[in-house]
């Protein structure tokens, strides 16, 4: 898949990229790479970007004078790297990793603050709160300020860090089910590694005390939630969305913790999009709760690890066939590596979101064309009223 979004890249820029791992740079984000001979060759290259659609670039310069044009996942990789280059960090010590989980290099996000500046650790409604960057994937973390009364009514200690599932726009925090026992043993280790560069109990006095820098809420909100595919709605209100939230899309960002880093881009929308990868995204929002990967024209489920403890019904083999078959979707086979997992060519998704897309169009037209009788019945009405008035 790199090699095809490569070839599209060449195509399109008229000149050779070559990719360039988050381990082998130091901002610790992947990209693709040309380094320009000089600036009216990436004026040229940069003109050639900005005519095709969602292709997310940036100059990269470097101390000898030389310029690159780099292009990368997504806008926050971007953010990160021009913070970093043109020197809004407050602290060049947060631009560095806070540890390692599987080998992976766990940074913080540089969020924009009301300042102007951008930090590792910002304030936010009397929180202190830090999103975390492992592998490409985010998940935030809070520091718990003890005034919603928590310790007292549950035994959640305040004045220490915890993981969110995201955060709503109205400031609500969607915590995990359980504060005192986190799903994931990496979430332990994220929460120790903070606890040793950033003491909770001073953070949330500081934030307390308003003496973090204030986050940029929208910039915050992109962060924290830009791995929740469906938003972060409240609780209350939408529960059903909250629990797919950690059944589908947490596993999600733990499994890509665990996992190697990718040697490509997942670039799934815009010039650069690979049909693969923009339909596992679109699997991913289905009301399949089961973990999905892509090996080559495969795409693989196995049973979400918080299911198999709640025993949900589909946590099985067998509960994941039955929803492929609820959606329409058959030809499944069992895999051979003891996890429980199935394979289902990515052919037959191809075809259903088509035939979804059909349906979709179909009841749109009806809609339309309702419409359109509706209207001309009126019309007709009134015509007939006008005539007789004009007797």
């Amino acid at each position: 898949m790199q090699q095809t979004q490569l070839k599209k890249l060449n195509r399109i820029s008229g000149a050779d990229f070559n990719f360039v791992p988050a381990d082998k740079n130091k901002f610790g984000v992947k990209y693709y790479e040309h380094k320009c001979a000089n600036d009216s060759e990436y004026h040229r290259i940069a003109g050639e970007l900005n005519q095709r659609p969602n292709v997310i670039y940036t100059c990269l310069e470097y101390p000898d004078g030389n310029v690159s044009v780099i292009v990368l996942q997504n806008q926050l990789d971007k953010n990160r790297i021009e913070n970093i280059m043109w020197g809004r960090v407050t602290d060049l010590t947060e631009t560095q990793p806070i540890g390692k989980v599987h080998g992976n290099n766990v940074y913080l996000e540089l969020i924009p603050t009301k300042s102007g500046k951008v930090s590792g650790i910002v304030g936010r409604g009397g929180r202190a709160i830090a999103v975390v960057i492992i592998n490409g994937h985010r998940l935030p973390f809070y520091v718990s300020s003890g005034l919603s009364g928590k310790e007292a009514e549950y035994g959640i200690a305040s004045g220490k860090w915890y993981p969110l599932q995201g955060i709503s726009d109205a400031g609500w925090l969607n915590k995990m089910p359980d504060m005192n026992k986190n799903p994931y043993p990496e979430l332990d280790l994220v929460c120790q590694m903070l606890e040793k560069k950033y003491p909770a109990a001073i953070f949330k006095q500081r934030a307390l005390n308003m003496e973090l820098p204030a986050a940029d809420i929208d910039a915050l909100l992109q962060s924290a939630n830009s791995e929740f595919a469906e938003g972060m709605p409240y609780n209350e209100r939408s529960p059903y969305q909250y629990y797919r939230n950690h059944i589908i899309y947490l596993p999600a960002i733990i499994d890509a913790w665990r996992a190697a880093p990718k040697d490509f881009l997942e670039i799934t929308s815009g010039a650069l999009r690979i049909h693969e990868l923009d339909t596992l995204g679109k699997i991913r929002k289905t009301d399949l709760m089961a973990n999905s990967t892509l090996e080559d024209k495969v795409v693989w489920f196995s049973p979400v690890p918080s299911q198999l403890a709640a025993r949900t019904g589909a946590e099985t083999t067998q509960g994941i066939q039955e929803q492929l078959k609820h959606l329409g979707i058959t030809g499944v086979f069992i895999s051979a590596d003891n996890n429980g997992g199935i394979g289902v060519p990515i052919e037959a998704f191809y075809d259903y979101f088509y035939t979804k897309q059909v349906q979709n169009l179909t009841t749109a037209t009806k809609k339309v064309h309702g419409l359109a009788q509706k209207k001309s019945f009126v019309q007709n009405a009134l015509d007939k009223v006008k005539d007789f008035f004009n007797r």
